[in-house]
């Protein structure tokens, strides 16, 4: 169940960062953080 919701939340960081592909890095890691958060809030 843990690696569906990484999953999701990757593939949803990665649909960003393609949509936007100028943000940079700093955007990404911004992306990937707050889907971390959103796994996190789910599994707790």
């Amino acid at each position: 169940m843990k690696a569906l919701f990484f999953s999701i939340a990757l593939a949803a960081g990665l649909a960003l960062w393609g949509s936007a592909p100028q943000a940079g890095i700093d955007q990404l890691m911004e992306v990937s953080r707050i889907a971390g958060e959103q796994v996190y809030n789910i599994l707790h």
